[in-house]
């Protein structure tokens, strides 16, 4: 581009078009990295690494169950890869801890009431890819959604890859 053959106002505009291009390479350049890394919108009012900080529930046995009769064999701690659930503040906010790829957590998409005393949670497998090859805890808090007032509250985890469903119940 020749500059100095044009007046000044011609000179600008040169300039302008010249760095509004590069700017306009920069973000074409940028906006897929941004978005490339950011996964579906999580419901969940917090997530973290590791479990849930009250006793879990183990998918179909109910929390504060009877103590075990006389003479009968407790049933054996979750073994990893197994769901949690637990109140954190009964009955307003519960925790879920799921199991998978440390770098690749699942994230909840969407809660929905399906009854008074029913709560369907879909999770969705991140955007992010490749993921690790372990096995670590991810819990994801949520209060308990408006419509959802009856005890005990049962709680259906759908999973969006197709690997079926589990339902926890909370007294």
């Amino acid at each position: 581009m020749r500059l100095w053959g044009q007046n000044p106002r011609q000179r600008r505009v040169a300039a302008v078009k010249r760095h509004g291009t590069a700017l306009a390479a920069l973000i074409l350049a940028v906006a897929p990295m941004l978005t490339g890394c950011a996964g579906p919108p999580s419901v969940a009012d917090r997530s973290y690494r590791g479990t849930l900080p009250t006793p879990p529930v183990s998918p179909g046995a109910t929390q504060g169950a009877p103590s075990v009769p006389p003479g009968a064999v407790p049933a054996p701690r979750l073994k990893l890869g197994t769901p949690e659930a637990g109140w954190l503040e009964k009955p307003r906010r519960f925790g879920i801890t799921l199991w998978g790829s440390s770098s690749c957590a699942a994230v909840p998409t969407r809660i929905e009431v399906t009854a008074p005393d029913r709560v369907r949670i879909r999770f969705e497998a991140p955007a992010q890819n490749p993921c690790t090859a372990d096995l670590a805890a991810t819990t994801h808090e949520f209060s308990v959604p408006a419509g959802a007032d009856t005890l005990p509250l049962t709680i259906t985890l759908v999973y969006a890859e197709g690997e079926g469903t589990t339902t926890l119940v909370l007294e």
